[in-house]
């Protein structure tokens, strides 16, 4: 009994780290991605040690008074390959002109770069990001224009063999979540007219 709880008590810390992560990506997107911001949403995927593996930046950009852009805000996600635990570990790095602790905001006089990233969670097994634009799913977005939407996946389940004989992540041990990027778009619409079939009496109970 005592090891069906531990089980139990891992599984629901685990879904509950994974929509905290999910949730705190959403709200990056929906800051930086904001209407009236020069942003772009940059991602791309890549295989790293046998576990799927992406990166996410977030740029806000100004214009300076000699009219050269300038990073106001950045911030990245990324995973990579943790040798202690044999997984991946999630990073998340903030840079730029608005930091986000005052206290620590780097000394202009110094010219090093001081951002770093910080670990957000380690036991990662999957994590990908990928955008749909029309019909096509794509796994990687370069482009200045901002896409439409992007799907984030994150799990920490083991990786096991597959019914097709390959060795991943089981799709329903994956959390995911759209995210729409600037919601407040107008986004144009229709109504379809549709006929039903109605019974002409009433069916008996």
């Amino acid at each position: 009994v005592r090891a069906s709880a531990v089980i139990i008590m891992d599984r629901l810390e685990q879904n509950q780290l994974q929509a905290e992560v999910l949730q705190k990506i959403a709200e990056d997107i929906d800051r930086l991605a904001a209407p009236g911001f020069d942003a772009t949403v940059n991602f791309r995927n890549k295989l790293q040690d046998g576990f799927r593996s992406s990166q996410l930046t977030l740029k806000s950009s100004y214009y300076d008074k000699k009219n050269q852009k300038r990073i106001y805000e950045e911030i990245i996600w990324q995973t990579d390959y943790d040798p202690d635990r044999g997984t991946l570990k999630l990073y998340r790095l903030h840079g730029g002109l608005n930091v986000e602790d005052k206290v620590l905001e780097p000394d202009p006089k110094n010219s090093e770069n001081t951002d770093f990233f910080v670990p957000v969670a380690s036991g990662v097994t999957y994590f990908e990001i990928r955008s749909q634009q029309g019909e096509n799913i794509l796994g990687a977005w370069t482009s200045e224009k901002l896409p439409k939407a992007v799907r984030v996946g994150i799990s920490f389940e083991l990786q096991q063999e597959l019914p097709d004989g390959s060795i991943d992540v089981p799709e329903e041990s994956v959390h995911y979540r759209t995210i729409a990027i600037e919601r407040t778009r107008f986004i144009p619409y229709q109504f379809v007219k549709k006929e039903f079939d109605v019974p002409e009496e009433p069916n008996e109970l």
